[in-house]
């Protein structure tokens, strides 16, 4: 029995969530269902859980099999819609693919007039902070680190990128939302007392762009027609039609409809 990281991209919207046990169609239970009808395995250790309507480009699962990895991975791209599983690696048995060095979120949103400022804005939130205001709660800890936030411009679009360990539930959208409504307001501070985020931004705009490990390197499997395939479709969905559209509709006038509970 040997232990593997993989490493997989997925369209988000087009699963009832990520978590096995999420609706009829979730990311976890198509993969494990597609393991357990070849006999190859009865589980898998997700490193990270993305919210529902959440897309990746590198999300990482563990898996324990005695097939070989270039068979699984084979199965897994022919068996599971709407994924590529794109990269291993063989790993120790006693690693746990959520303690991870460094992670990359992506948001897509269009191009508006005043991006320089939203961007200014968006830095108040690098570094370690207590999120409680930003996220919706659980039992885990809300203060988190956010090493570093980028923001990029490519035409009628653009992005946000948020490297960090970790996050918590809807903390990467809620600081979206929240930067949206207020980026003109030079002088709120995010985390003075009272401060909270009502709405939260569209998670059909949100990527899971990259996980990192300290000593783990990945072998791409050959043949990926089909991440090709998946990248494209996830560049151009919210390229030309999530970055467009939902966010234009809040940035004219309107406000996200999903609020934080």
């Amino acid at each position: 029995m040997k232990k593997y990281f993989v490493k997989f991209s997925y369209i988000g919207f087009m699963f009832s969530g990520f978590q096995r046990g999420n609706g009829e169609n979730s990311v976890e239970d198509s993969i494990i269902n597609a393991l357990k009808d070849a006999g190859m395995a009865d589980e898998i250790h997700s490193a990270a859980r993305t919210d529902r309507g959440v897309s990746a480009t590198g999300n990482v699962f563990s898996v324990e099999t005695d097939s070989s990895i270039e068979k699984v991975m084979g199965i897994l791209n022919s068996k599971v819609k709407n994924c590529a599983f794109h990269s291993y690696a063989a790993v120790d048995t006693e690693l746990n693919p959520r303690h991870n060095r460094m992670k990359q979120y992506r948001y897509y949103l269009p191009d508006m007039p005043e991006k320089d400022k939203f961007s200014e804005f968006l830095m108040k939130f690098r570094g370690e902070h207590d999120f409680s205001g930003f996220c919706r709660k659980d039992n885990r800890n809300p203060v988190r680190t956010i090493q570093e936030i980028s923001t990029s411009w490519m035409g009628d679009y653009g992005w946000i990128d948020f490297y960090g360990k970790s996050f918590v539930w809807n903390q990467i959208r809620s600081i979206v939302g929240f930067s949206l409504s207020h980026f003109h307001e030079e002088e709120t501070d995010p985390f003075r007392p009272g401060i909270t985020s009502s709405y939260i931004a569209p998670a059909e705009n949100l990527v899971l762009m990259d996980i990192m490990y300290d000593g783990i390197n990945f072998t791409s499997v050959r043949n990926s027609s089909k991440v090709r395939y998946i990248s494209k479709m996830n560049d151009q969905y919210f390229a030309n039609f999530h970055a467009m559209d939902t966010i234009s509709k809040f940035l004219h006038g309107s406000v996200f409809n999903e609020k934080i509970e």
